[in-house]
């Protein structure tokens, strides 16, 4: 196993390492004191240092007693490239108020923006033709690919666009989810989102129902973005509010995994806002990190033990604390994506926010025990 490092895009102005304190299953290592952490990261235990593997140092032991294991490996996790799908609401009642005009506006300055060049990103649009038809929302109008290379099909996929019909969201969004599953199954390397964006709430389009989609109602579309979170691979769905009134949105956020919605009021400059909200997204997509292997796959990581710390300019330190999951997130707290077995750890949108503070560095490291077989 080689140490491998990952250079944040220029949303964070200050390095950024996630820390791990955790402990194995055997225990032999409880209440004994972490090494420290050298500038690069890398941990350098006390007593011999013996490589677990033919990968070089990357993996480092101590060996305490005759045979039980204890000590310290530092890790600077992958933060996975991340991708957006954006179920864009082309209703009627977009057109009032130059909601879509802003919303196009604001998508335009956004696929040719070089910050965002390290993301992917896709086009859905709702109500289509056949709106009740969820096998047709599975096929994306601009299908997810690398920004800066995709932006001219969304410019041109945007400039097509006419208003017209309602907001069959429970079809829609059970489609999009099926698209996003699918190609997080085949890039489970990469972090998968739906971002909907939209002026209202499901209408009474689609209202019978069918095999694929339950009745188009706003308990059902949470149901749906709940089942985003909850399976896998897991799908967080951020909504974008583009109104004055749609705080019903939050339900579906929350549901979502993602707590609330962003709302954008159209009494302001909506494209600012609605580029903003975009940001804010990414900000907090850039949150996920993946939890490293330990270096034996004989070793059981007690997950219960584990904690996340954030330095501040080299000096001040600070513990996140755990929750359950993004419903309970409250202040600077961080929760698991899978508590039986989890691949990633997730920090709510307070702690997110925290850390992208200038100078703002977290730390990653796991305190380990067992036996060579």
């Amino acid at each position: 196993m080689k140490t491998t490092r990952y250079h944040h895009d220029t949303l964070r102005r200050g390095s950024l390492l996630l820390a791990l304190l955790g402990t194995l299953a055997l225990g032999a290592c409880e209440g004994s004191k972490a090494p420290p952490f050298n500038a690069d990261g890398t941990v350098f235990p006390d007593g011999p240092v013996t490589p677990r593997d033919a990968g070089g140092p990357a993996d480092v032991w101590t060996w305490v007693g005759d045979a039980t294991v204890c000590g310290s490996i530092s890790r600077v996790p992958e933060l996975p490239p991340f991708d957006m799908l954006l179920a864009l609401d082309t209703s009627y009642s977009m057109d009032f108020k130059e909601k879509w005009l802003s919303v196009k506006a604001a998508l335009k300055v956004f696929a040719k923006d070089d910050s965002f060049a390290s993301m992917g990103v896709g086009l859905q649009y709702f109500p289509l033709r056949a709106q009740c038809k969820v096998g047709d929302y599975e096929q994306p109008d601009v299908p997810i690919a690398p920004l800066p290379l995709i932006g001219t099909d969304l410019v041109t996929s945007l400039e097509k666009q006419r208003m017209s019909g309602g907001t069959p969201m429970v079809p829609m969004l059970t489609g999009v989810l099926n698209y996003a599953r699918a190609w997080a199954k085949a890039h489970p390397d990469r972090t998968v989102s739906v971002i909907l964006a939209t002026d209202g709430i499901p209408d009474n389009t689609c209202l019978v129902g069918s095999g694929k989609s339950p009745p188009n109602t706003l308990d059902n579309l949470i149901k749906v973005a709940q089942s985003a979170v909850n399976q896998k691979p897991r799908i967080p769905v951020f909504v974008i509010g583009v109104g004055s009134e749609l705080t019903a949105l939050d339900q579906i956020a929350a549901a979502g995994g993602s707590k609330k919605a962003f709302l954008v009021d159209t009494a302001k400059n909506i494209s600012t806002a609605f580029l903003q909200a975009l940001n804010d997204i990414r900000s907090i997509l850039a949150c996920e990190y993946e939890i490293p292997a330990p270096p034996s796959s004989e070793l059981l990581l007690d997950y219960t033990k584990v904690k996340v710390r954030l330095t501040v300019n080299d000096k001040d330190e600070e513990f996140f604390h755990r929750v359950a999951n993004a419903a309970a997130c409250t202040g600077k707290g961080w929760y698991l994506d899978d508590d039986k077995n989890p691949t990633r750890i997730i920090l709510c949108e307070d702690a997110c926010r925290k850390s992208h503070a200038e100078g703002g560095k977290i730390a990653l490291q796991l305190l380990h025990t067992g036996r060579y077989a």
